[in-house]
């Protein structure tokens, strides 16, 4: 006995897209996401503002850079949060774009702070945990491309099967 119900399609590719918004968990991650992102730039901001006497540069740039970072997260927690309809995970490539460039920053920095100091164990250290960081970053952003050129791709096929 066959079940013919299933051979055709139910919803049509506009009813399935709208239905990808995020969920409630996913919502609530990126919630926490941008107040974490928020806490780090008012932390490390009002460490910077109220330290007293003239700072190094380096130290500057430092918090400078942490600052950033932690700007960097709240805004694109907020990007996201603020979008409705299906991100098709462009939310996932832009996160791995972020953890790239940070990471790629903070190995570069924390190098070029072991070079200057002429500190070969911290180098040595440093380089490679930093390494670790690139490599998990460039990864997530590789996976997070195919899983959005995947998607798009089903759109793309979803859209041609309505006409």
């Amino acid at each position: 006995m066959t079940d013919d119900r299933f051979d055709e399609p139910t919803l049509s590719a506009d009813q399935v897209m709208a239905n990808l918004s995020l969920t409630g968990w996913e919502r609530l991650r990126y919630v926490l996401l941008g107040v974490a992102g928020l806490t780090v730039a008012a932390l490390v901001g009002s460490l910077w503002a109220t330290e007293p006497g003239g700072l190094p540069a380096r130290t500057h740039v430092a918090f400078a850079a942490l600052t950033a970072a932690g700007l960097g997260w709240a805004g694109f927690a907020a990007w996201v949060l603020s979008r409705r309809g299906p991100l098709f995970a462009r939310d996932r490539v832009i996160a791995g774009g972020l953890a790239l460039g940070f990471s790629t920053v903070a190995t570069g920095g924390i190098a070029l702070i072991a070079i200057v100091r002429g500190e070969l164990t911290m180098l040595l250290i440093a380089v490679p945990t930093g390494l670790v960081l690139v490599s998990a970053a460039t990864a997530l952003l590789v996976r997070a491309r195919a899983h959005r050129a995947a998607l798009l791709r089903r759109k793309r096929e979803l859209q041609r099967g309505d006409r």
